[in-house]
């Protein structure tokens, strides 16, 4: 396996370990949901846009017309997983969003000539199961409603389209330029929404400052790795190894926040952990014929 692959890999699953401490830092704040991810993406926008001239990489008008697709879906997926989360239970959110590895499985050869082996198919069936079972045996509560359970699966259909325009755009932006310039896009993209739905824009005070400093950091540090690994691994693959979301948020949760984990979704959790590491240290083109 070439060296570019494996650390492409590496650096989606590091991806994932940062993205998964979101859903516990939400629940440490009280701020409205469209206040926090604005200053989120405000805040963001000011680490990337520092480590860009650090590493003195050109941005101007171009790069920034070249992230406004990515900006904008990158934006609508975070309002509909948001809304969703409010009318659907969190275990039904998380079982729709792993439907997001067959969405790209199908997208990854006519978009992008990928041609995964047959043994992929496999394991995503058999993650996609662990999740499954991981969500029915957890003590998550939550009232799901059909109208909750459609805006997750828009949800999950505008992440699947986030990755897919992110995987071209780094054909042609660098993934800390790129990673700025859909920050400032989503940020411009959020504030209408946040004004329309009645939350406010002002600037946190006090503690709550810090849940909003975290996500930044920690998740906004996964999503720029998530947009560097866009150029060496296939979509395919970086949507199963995604699903490892649903079994590190919990553990995070169990840490930070007092979740407990259940027997049984303990061995849906180590089914997922299981076929994405036969997934992540093997092969997945299939061979020319």
């Amino acid at each position: 396996m070439e060296r570019h692959t494996l650390v492409g890999r590496g650096a989606a699953v590091s991806a994932v370990g940062l993205l998964s401490f979101g859903p516990s830092i939400v629940k440490m704040s009280d701020l409205d949901e469209m206040t926090f991810i604005l200053w989120r993406l405000l805040l963001a926008a000011v680490v990337y846009g520092a480590v860009l001239l650090a590493t003195r990489r050109p941005f101007g008008l171009d790069e920034l017309r070249r992230s406004v697709p990515g900006g904008v879906v990158f934006a609508l997926n975070l309002v509909f997983f948001f809304t969703a989360m409010r009318r659907t239970s969190a275990a039904n959110a998380v079982v729709i969003g792993a439907l997001q590895p067959v969405v790209l499985l199908g997208l990854a050869g006519r978009m992008f000539g990928e041609r995964p082996r047959r043994a992929l198919y496999g394991w995503s069936a058999v993650s996609i199961f662990g999740v499954a079972l991981a969500m029915y045996a957890s003590d998550g509560g939550g009232v799901a409603t059909r109208s909750g359970d459609l805006l997750a699966f828009i949800g999950m259909l505008l992440f699947c389209a986030y990755y897919v325009v992110s995987k071209r755009t780094r054909a042609e932006l660098d993934s800390v330029t790129y990673q700025l310039g859909l920050t400032l896009v989503a940020s411009v993209t959020i504030l209408p929404v946040a004004l329309v739905m009645g939350h406010g824009i002002s600037p946190p005070s006090g503690g709550d400052w810090w849940p909003v400093v975290f996500m930044a950091v920690l998740p906004g540090s996964g999503h720029l790795l998530i947009n560097y690994a866009h150029a060496h691994v296939s979509l395919a693959v970086m949507g199963l190894i995604n699903l490892l979301f649903t079994v590190v948020a919990p553990l995070y949760a169990w840490w930070l926040v007092d979740e407990r984990i259940g027997g049984l979704q303990a061995v849906g959790m180590a089914v997922v952990v299981a076929a994405l590491a036969a997934v992540v240290t093997r092969p997945v083109e299939a061979s020319a014929s």
